[in-house]
C-alpha cells in the first residue's frame, strides 16, 4: 500500500527514488480525491502524463475551506483556528494520523532535541492546548505526541480556558531552573508573548538550565497585539535566559501532515527553514504560479509525500524566498497576490 512505502522511506530514504513514489502517491490521489481529479482532468493531466512530480497540479489551502479532499475515511479531522471573526476554517480530514506521528518522529528529534540524546527524555513545559482541550487542532495533536514520547515525568502543560497558566508554568520554570538540566519550551509565539507579559508584570527572571531550547511555531494571526520578532527574542532571553540560537521555528499548517524547521541548534541561519527528505519546496509566481528565481518572493508551495490522505501538492497562501536549500518566510500573502489561488480552488469545484 502507498501508506506503508511512504512510512518506510520516512527513515530508509535510499530503498525506493522520491520522484517514484511521488508519481505514485499523485496516482493514488487522482482515483480516490474526486475534487483533485475534476482540476486535472480540466488541464489534460493523468498519470499517463505526468512525468515529474512538479507536474502535479498544486492544491490551494483555501480549498480545504469550502470541499473535502480526502482519499481515505477519516480518523481524525483537524480544524483550522480560524482566528478572524467569521473566516471559514479549513478542515483537513486526515485517515492516517500513526503517518502523523511517524512524520514527527522522524525529524522533530533532529532539529529540536539534539541535546537530549538518543531516545532521551527530558521536562517539556507545553504552552499549547492538550488534545483534549482542542482535539481538532493538529498543533495539539503534535504537541500531545511530543509531550507522550519525548517528555520526562517532569513535563506539564500551562494552558487553560483563559490561554498561558501563568502560575504553573513559572513553578514549573523555578524547579527545572533549580534542577540545572536542559529543557524545552513548546509554544505558539503568541502564547509566549503571553508568558513573557506575565513574568515582565511580575519582575520575575529566570535563568533557564545552558541547553535549553523552545520551539515557536505560528505568528499573531487575528490577534490585536502584535509583537516584532526582534523583541519576541530579546524579552525571552531577558526574563528566561534563552538565546535567539536556542529558538527553532517550526513551519507547518493544518492542511500539511509534515513540517519544515529553522536549524537554530544545528548551528545553522536561525531564520532559514529547511524541509525533511520527503518534502520538496519550491516558490511559484502568485499570478502564473510557475516557479521563480532563488531570491524572488512568491507563494511557497509544498509537495509532502505524507499528506498522502488529502493533496501531497499544496499551494499556501504564505510567501517566502528561495534561499540555498531551503526558504525563508515573508509573511502571508495579501489579496491581489492570491489571484492563482482563487482560480485553482475555482477550477476544484468544477466551475466553467
Amino acid at each position: 500500500m502507498i501508506v506503508d512505502r511512504v512510512t518506510r522511506f520516512l527513515t530508509s530514504p535510499q530503498n525506493e527514488p522520491f520522484e517514484e513514489l511521488a508519481l505514485a502517491a499523485f496516482a493514488w490521489q487522482f482515483e480516490r480525491v474526486e475534487p483533485f481529479r475534476r482540476l486535472c482532468e480540466r488541464r489534460g493531466v493523468s498519470p499517463a502524463t505526468v512525468t515529474d512530480w512538479r507536474q502535479v497540479p498544486p492544491v490551494p489551502t483555501a480549498a480545504f475551506k469550502t470541499m473535502t479532499l480526502a482519499a481515505a475515511p477519516a480518523v481524525e479531522i483537524f480544524r483550522s483556528s480560524g482566528t478572524t471573526s467569521g473566516e471559514e476554517r479549513s478542515v483537513h480530514h486526515q485517515p492516517f494520523p500513526d503517518l502523523y506521528r511517524a512524520v514527527i518522529d522522524a525529524s522533530f528529534p533532529r532539529f529540536c532535541l539534539p541535546f537530549a540524546g538518543a531516545g532521551g527524555r527530558l521536562p517539556i513545559l507545553s504552552l499549547i492546548p492538550t488534545p483534549a482541550q482542542l482535539p481538532d487542532s493538529s498543533l495539539s495533536f503534535m504537541a500531545g505526541h511530543i509531550l507522550d514520547r519525548w517528555g520526562s515525568p517532569e513535563s506539564a502543560t500551562a494552558f487553560g480556558s483563559r490561554g498561558v497558566e501563568a502560575a504553573p508554568a513559572r513553578s514549573w520554570a523555578g524547579a527545572r531552573q533549580r534542577e540545572g538540566k536542559p529543557v524545552l519550551v513548546l509554544a505558539t509565539a503568541f502564547a509566549l508573548a503571553q508568558w513573557l507579559d506575565g513574568l515582565e508584570r511580575l519582575g520575575l527572571k529566570f535563568r533557564l538550565p545552558a541547553g535549553s531550547a523552545v520551539f515557536e511555531t505560528g505568528g499573531f494571526k487575528g490577534r490585536a497585539t502584535e509583537v516584532a520578532r526582534e523583541d519576541l527574542l530579546a524579552r525571552l532571553r531577558a526574563w528566561t535566559g534563552v538565546p535567539a540560537a536556542s529558538v527553532v521555528r517550526e513551519y507547518g499548517m493544518t492542511e500539511l501532515t509534515s513540517q519544515c524547521y529553522t536549524g537554530s541548534l544545528l548551528g545553522e541561519d536561525p531564520e532559514l527553514f529547511r524541509a525533511p527528505h520527503w518534502v520538496r519546496v519550491r516558490i511559484l509566481d502568485p499570478e502564473t504560479l510557475e516557479e521563480v528565481p532563488a531570491g524572488t518572493p512568491g507563494l511557497i508551495c509544498v509537495f509532502d509525500l505524507a499528506n498522502i490522505g488529502s493533496a501531497v501538492h499544496l499551494l499556501t497562501e504564505d510567501l517566502g524566498v528561495a534561499d540555498g536549500e531551503g526558504f525563508r518566510l515573508l509573511g502571508r500573502a495579501a489579496g491581489a497576490e492570491l489571484r492563482g489561488c482563487s482560480l485553482v480552488v475555482e477550477e476544484l469545484r468544477g466551475a466553467p
